[in-house]
């Protein structure tokens, strides 16, 4: 009766190994699946917020709002899994625009789409803005294409909000926490908000 019992609960063990190794192999996501969750996350942070998406982008400051009063973001051409969300709060003064090569000097903050706050400099953490390099692909630097992107639609002093696809988001980044993480690997949209304070 004994050696019956312990048959019955080995037998249970290694089903239930089998079934939990089983799971765990079908639970790998593919590159398809990541991005099918990032739509996800993504519509729901639009509807959520009731944004609106726009495929022109307005003309001026002025128009950056809809006739309910909801913000208007521009989706840039290449689409969702790669285009940039831009909604600009404020252009900022002059008509210097930020070019290759200048170094730009921003304060933002970066959250993820459910709100947790992973990135930031604004002037309650750290007084001085960060500073980086305009490049033309931003390829090596640890400000993403979409992040460099969005601050060449500024001029000094201005501001805006911006939802980036892991595809073109930070290379790598230093959160709040001191680590150091990578959008793109980690497959995870990000929800900024930027200020352009300078430009040299």
């Amino acid at each position: 009766m004994i050696l019956k019992s312990k048959i019955k609960i080995a037998a249970f063990a290694l089903t239930s190994l089998l079934y939990v190794t089983l799971s765990g192999c079908g639970k790998t996501m593919t590159y398809s699946d990541h991005l099918d969750e990032e739509d996800d996350q993504i519509e729901n942070f639009i509807k959520d917020h009731h944004v609106t998406i726009a495929g022109t982008m307005p003309a001026d400051s002025g128009d950056w709002v809809d006739s309910n009063g909801n913000e208007i973001y521009y989706l840039y051409a290449s689409g969702k899994a790669e285009g940039l969300y831009y909604h600009q709060v404020k252009l900022g003064e002059g008509t210097t625009v930020p070019q290759k090569n200048w170094t730009a000097y921003v304060r933002y903050a970066g959250y993820t789409l459910t709100g947790t706050m992973r990135y930031n400099c604004t002037a309650q953490y750290s007084p001085d803005p960060q500073s980086f390099k305009i490049t033309s692909d931003a390829s090596g630097s640890t400000f993403g294409e979409g992040f460099q992107q969005a601050v060449k639609n500024l001029r000094v002093g201005g501001k805006c909000k911006v939802i980036i696809p892991f595809k073109i988001g930070n290379e790598s980044n230093v959160t709040i926490t001191g680590s150091t993480l990578s959008d793109a690997e980690e497959y995870r949209p990000m929800y900024y908000e930027i200020e352009l304070v300078g430009l040299e």
